[in-house]
């Protein structure tokens, strides 16, 4: 936890509202490494599937080419893509996803395949028969879920197509009868049920989409309610909600709180003389003065035009003047203006256990009235109670 502020605590960026702008690339990759992290706990489970399968066959004593040649090395093959996965970037996660799409639906596909192929040249055997249905959509899903929609359903149909005539050839060239559960399953399960899923799963998957993009677009217009635009800074409504929850604190802990307002000295000059761009520039450095200057837990918000505030929290009353001072010597000896100096007049206040938003602002305006009224460049605290 920060020590209280004081005059000679070393400046720490404070943790504002505009944090997470900051952070652009870990949010551009927040889909990867969710895909990353599904990936990770579904190739194991493929692999465990494909070994099950190959382990049983053998301890059964009717192995074939199928489980020695296709399941077991497909095992080892998705035990070596769980570490890919682990190990590579999440910008690259895609390489993954794309051998596992690969190998995946063709293992089932082959298994298929196989079993098609017997039942048209041996019959039917219950020894090695097993219904590939549920591994039909299994593939089918994987498509749907591991790739962007406007491409997954797409190989998801292309993929049912592809059963389909394979299922065609076998029910077009089969001369040797199946039992009826069989063929009831081979025609309706692996005919009917995969578009079924193939349709729910599309459906479902568009509209987490839709819903994660209008949250997307609901949490990027709070944020842009929330924050200034120029100077990036949280804004006067920020503030609201800001000095809500470092009250809640202050009562719960039974720390101080205190506030400030600052407002720079003859601001319309500096716009008369060097120009509204000039101006702006003037208030994007002092935020950033402001931002550098204060601690972790303190908190800086533009109030409106040339007006800024600060909320200190943990801040004992003794220590408030020594921190506004501080911060009026490091406005007034930045180079925010090109040519030429920059001040401003602070108002101060300590925060009471009762009082509102606009209580705590009257009081620290009526002390940067006080500041202005003595001369500017200076500090005010107005002593409405000790801290």
């Amino acid at each position: 936890m920060d020590e209280p502020t004081s005059a000679v605590i070393p400046p720490v960026a404070p943790r504002t509202t505009t944090d997470r702008l900051d952070n652009t690339q870990f949010v551009m990759e927040r889909p990867q490494r969710a895909e990353r992290r599904l990936l990770i706990i579904l190739l194991p489970l493929l692999m465990l599937a494909c070994v099950t399968g190959w382990m049983d066959s053998e301890l059964a004593g009717v192995a074939r080419w199928y489980e020695r040649y296709v399941l077991l090395p497909a095992g080892g093959i998705f035990a070596g893509l769980m570490v890919w996965a682990i190990r590579v970037s999440p910008v690259r996660i895609w390489q993954v996803r794309t051998a596992a799409l690969a190998l995946g639906p063709g293992v089932v596909l082959v298994g298929f395949g196989q079993q098609l192929w017997e039942l048209s040249n041996a019959g039917f055997d219950d020894t090695h028969y097993f219904g590939m249905s549920v591994w039909l959509v299994f593939a089918s899903a994987l498509y749907i879920f591991l790739l962007p929609a406007r491409y997954s359903w797409r190989f998801a149909v292309g993929y049912y197509l592809l059963t389909v005539l394979m299922l065609a050839m076998f029910l077009l060239f089969n001369t040797i009868p199946v039992p009826r559960f069989v063929f009831s399953e081979i025609v309706m399960n692996n005919l009917v049920a995969p578009p079924v899923f193939i349709v729910l799963l599309s459906a479902f998957t568009r509209l987490r989409v839709e819903y994660s993009r209008a949250r997307t677009h609901a949490e990027d217009l709070r944020e842009l309610a929330l924050v200034d635009g120029l100077t990036q800074l949280p804004n006067r409504r920020a503030f609201g909600l800001s000095f809500k929850r470092a009250k809640a604190r202050m009562q719960r802990s039974k720390t101080p709180l205190c506030a400030m307002v600052l407002d720079i000295d003859h601001f319309k000059r500096i716009n008369d003389s060097f120009g509204h761009q000039m101006g702006d520039q003037v208030l994007a450095r002092l935020g950033a003065v402001l931002k550098k200057q204060l601690r972790g837990t303190d908190e800086v918000f533009r109030w409106g035009g040339e007006e800024f505030s600060v909320l200190l929290e943990e801040t004992p009353g003794a220590n408030l003047p020594l921190v506004a001072e501080r911060l009026r010597q490091a406005i007034q000896d930045a180079k925010l203006l090109d040519d030429g100096r920059v001040t401003v007049s602070i108002g101060a206040t300590h925060v009471l256990p009762g009082d509102t938003e606009e209580s705590v602002f009257r009081r620290a305006d009526a002390a940067l009235y006080q500041s202005k009224k003595d001369g500017r460049n200076r500090v005010t605290v107005h002593e409405g109670s000790k801290a």
